[in-house]
């Protein structure tokens, strides 16, 4: 009897185990991608591709990375949105989950915006521009979040204070630094900085590019797209060694939260990305990326020129298909990283309650003792 109630139990939860994997976004948005990916090779199959050649041209290049870029794009959009209706339903802690929900808007905009970038070449400066203004948005509320889990602005000035030494990444890790209140405002105007130069920054290379003198993508120092990736780069870097600073020093309150995972696809997705199209630029400069030719004699597509795509259209159709697959796999790390499922049970939101209780406490605490010290 014993073995039958046991052997229920077990069919109980492979059951509820799969009825989790068939509800899981995930699951789905990849199913999708497989779908698209054996349609797209039938087609393939189908029209004879010992012809393959005939089709190397700009349109048909174009188009088909437009096809590849828009069902990863879309795979990604989708999974984040019913991760953001997931917070919704579960909205148990209103001012940290309005943060979560607009970080995991993300992945949608990087996504949108780099397929509009394949479709439309010409518009990838300003899909850039629209990049920059909401990944500076984005940090802010990750900031926003970090201080909501620490107790708000006190919290973490609580937290700070409390530390022996303040810890600094390499190369300061040796300094012997007492804590202070003003450190929390170091880390955060670091951090902050890349907020307000970002945007300004790519605003800049807009007007620069409408007047010619911007040549995207392209290591010439006698035009301006050098100088403005240069204080970009500065600017991140300051803003990536104080987020990593924060967090060594505010690691312990927040080990409940599980941080690091979220710090780490914060990281990838705003400054790894940055750094991707440095590097394609990079490619460019040391002249592995070429311009590609189309033979007008074997392919009509090519209208009458040898010219096929030109090294800066190669650059920028390569960097946002790459990113409209990475989104994909951003969509899927967020799900487990920014769980809502944390909410749903109330873990997070007691975690919280309590860390404000404490903070409220220690301040009446510090408040009776030094009445009793002015008496």
């Amino acid at each position: 009897m014993a073995w039958k109630v046991k052997l229920s139990c077990k069919d109980c939860d492979t059951r509820k185990t799969c009825i989790s994997i068939l509800k899981n976004e995930v699951t789905w948005g990849i199913v999708v991608i497989i779908c698209c990916a054996i349609s797209l090779l039938i087609i393939w199959l189908v029209n004879h591709p010992v012809e393959w050649q005939k089709y190397k041209d700009p349109v048909h290049e174009q188009s088909l990375l437009a096809i590849i870029g828009g069902i990863f794009a879309l795979v990604a959009t989708g999974m984040s949105f019913v991760q953001i209706l997931q917070h919704f339903r579960y909205k148990t802690h209103h001012q940290s989950q309005k943060r979560i929900m607009r970080i995991l808007t993300l992945v949608p905009l990087y996504a949108i915006t780099s397929w509009i970038s394949i479709l439309f070449c010409i518009s990838a400066i300003y899909m850039d521009f629209i990049k920059s203004c909401f990944e500076a948005y984005i940090i802010y509320n990750f900031l926003l979040l970090l201080t909501k889990y620490l107790g708000g602005h006190r919290g973490v000035e609580q937290v700070i204070i409390a530390q022996e030494k303040i810890h600094l990444p390499f190369p300061f890790c040796c300094l012997k630094l007492r804590p202070h209140i003003k450190w929390v405002w170091y880390f955060k105007f670091g951090l902050l900085q890349y907020t307000w130069i970002n945007p300004i920054c790519s605003a800049i290379a807009v007007v620069l590019n409408l007047a010619d003198i911007y040549d995207n993508g392209k290591w010439n120092f006698k035009h301006s797209y050098p100088y403005i990736i240069i204080i970009i780069n500065i600017s991140q870097t300051l803003a990536l060694y104080s987020l990593v600073a924060f967090y060594d020093n505010t690691k312990e309150p927040l080990k409940p939260f599980k941080p690091l995972a979220k710090f780490i696809v914060i990281k990838l997705i705003v400054f790894f990305i940055f750094w991707q199209s440095v590097f394609m630029s990079g490619l460019v400069a040391l002249k592995i990326l070429r311009n590609v030719t189309c033979d007008p004699m074997i392919n009509n597509y090519c209208n009458g020129s040898t010219t096929g795509f030109t090294v800066e259209e190669k650059r920028i159709l390569l960097e946002n298909i790459l990113i409209c697959v990475e989104m994909v796999f951003f969509s899927i790390a967020n799900h487990w990283i920014f769980s809502w499922k944390q909410y749903a049970d109330g873990s997070f939101k007691r975690l919280m309650e309590s860390r404000y209780r404490a903070m409220n406490n220690n301040e009446e605490d510090n408040q009776s003792d030094s009445f009793i010290t002015w008496l």
